[in-house]
């Protein structure tokens, strides 16, 4: 399945742990009511979020995986409907980068790097992590900071956002950019204040354990980072952006000992995303290192991970025969399993067993339509069998319910070029480039697909996204300016 990367350097907006004395069935959300209105409203860090969403789209290697993207929204997903004050979609996604660590910004959006969930050894502590970005999140921290900030002039606040934006993508730019604006005094609060920082604590805490984690995933992850970098020079930007000292580790561990030990569920999901992740993006698992632990596995679950990624390692390095062997009972024990589906549709095509792989998918798909990772590979293995029709189609239809999908638009587009679409063609490779911010491209598709129709109405149409296109660029470069 085609990957979509490119270049990167992002870090979180800091968020740091504390712990409040309530107890645990009283803690939900505090009610904000429309805190930061006065600075900026809901819809309109809505349109903030998804203007510098299309930014780091242009600037960061995201992970373009259906299969680890549709793990994370599921996990994602379940911290967000244990969220009080939950006022927009929230957009989780991958960064490949190795650093342990994870941010949030305007209007819902979340980014994971790899090596975040490389080095949590339960999906409770990722769940952690992921819980706190969205305590953050739903208490809009970030606007209610700049609500403190209320004095500034029209200018300093534009610049301010720019810089905010900034800060995630490259801190040491952001910091620079900040104290350019407004001063070493203002500068110092863009950071959350302790009040946030206890507030989302005491928040994420208690949705990781209405969500059905263990509460101890976070004292856990955290207190072993802390130790296990004490003396380094320069600890993972998570301990940099999360400081925690003994008495807060103690008091967050008190905390969570108090609230009730959920049933953890089924970890097959959570070692399956894990190992992948460590063979494909991080390529920290070796062949020789996967077969050891296969021989050694001290549980079943462990053994069919390495086995997984076993599989992908080999399949990676053009070895498709021996990787269909290693897959081939994990699939024939689980066949509806995506992780396995996923992996197998890619041993087929590399074999140029194209009917295989049809329909494998087909019959996956019929029991579960429009799921992510089946839509994308049934769709690229009819690219790959030259049915450009069927990938046309199931794209659309995909695409109806998840419009900024980047990995289906440029599959949809390579279907319309083979198909012989050329006007089809430059109008998603139009929408392609806009979810990347170059609206300049995306206009120019538009108006390249504008001459190849014959259409008055179609014509129409395609002058009047032009027009649309044109306002978002003015939005953007009202941002950064």
């Amino acid at each position: 399945m085609k990957q979509l990367l490119g270049k990167f350097a992002a870090v979180a907006l800091g968020v740091s742990i504390a712990v409040s004395s309530s107890s645990y069935a009283q803690e939900r959300l505090p009610e904000i009511g429309t805190a930061g209105a006065s600075v900026m409203t809901i819809e309109r860090e809505r349109i903030y979020g998804d203007m510098y969403m299309r930014q780091l789209r242009a600037m960061a290697p995201l992970v373009n995986d259906p299969v680890l993207d549709e793990y994370l929204r599921d996990l994602g997903s379940r911290m967000v409907r244990e969220a009080d004050g939950v006022r927009f979609p929230f957009n989780f996604f991958w960064v490949n980068q190795s650093e342990i660590n994870a941010f949030a910004f305007f209007g819902g959006y979340v980014g994971v790097h790899t090596g975040l969930i490389s080095e949590a050894r339960t999906e409770s502590e990722l769940a952690a992590v992921l819980a706190h970005e969205v305590a953050h999140v739903s208490q809009r921290h970030i606007v209610r900071n700049m609500e403190r900030m209320s004095n500034a002039s029209p200018t300093t606040m534009a610049a301010m956002l720019g810089a905010v934006i900034l800060a995630v993508i490259n801190p040491q730019l952001g910091m620079a950019a900040l104290t350019g604006t407004m001063g070493v005094s203002q500068q110092m609060q863009i950071n959350y204040t302790r009040q946030f920082e206890q507030e989302a604590d005491r928040v994420g805490l208690s949705i990781l354990a209405r969500s059905g984690f263990d509460p101890m995933g976070s004292p856990d992850f955290f207190g072993r980072l802390t130790e296990k970098y004490r003396y380094m020079s320069r600890p993972p930007e998570i301990l940099l952006t999360h400081p925690y000292s003994e008495n807060r580790l103690a008091d967050m561990r008190a905390r969570a000992e108090s609230m009730p030990t959920p049933v953890v569920r089924d970890p097959t999901s959570f070692l399956l995303a894990k190992y992948r992740i460590e063979a494909r993006y991080i390529k920290s698992l070796s062949e020789v290192e996967l077969r050891r632990q296969i021989d050694d596995a001290e549980s079943p679950l462990i053994k069919k991970a390495a086995q997984y990624a076993l599989a992908i390692v080999l399949l990676d390095n053009r070895r498709a025969e021996e990787a269909e062997t290693v897959l081939a009972p994990l699939l024939k024990a689980e066949p509806l399993n995506t992780f396995y589906i996923d992996v197998q549709t890619d041993v087929l095509l590399a074999q140029s067993r194209n009917d295989e792989a049809l329909a494998l998918l087909e019959n996956a798909y019929i029991r579960q339509p429009n799921e992510q990772t089946i839509t994308i590979n049934f769709a690229n293995a009819a690219v790959e069998s030259k049915k450009y029709e069927l990938a046309i189609a199931l794209l659309r239809d995909y695409l109806q319910k998840n419009e900024k999908h980047v990995l289906a638009l440029d599959l949809l587009g390579t279907a319309y070029r083979l198909n012989g679409n050329i006007s089809a063609m430059h109008e998603t490779q139009a929408e392609l480039a806009a979810l990347h911010g170059a609206f300049d491209q995306a206009i120019d598709h538009l108006h390249k697909a504008h001459k190849q129709s014959g259409l008055e109405l179609e014509r129409r149409r395609l002058q009047a996204r032009i027009e649309q296109l044109m306002s978002q660029k003015q939005l953007l470069q009202s941002l950064n300016s």
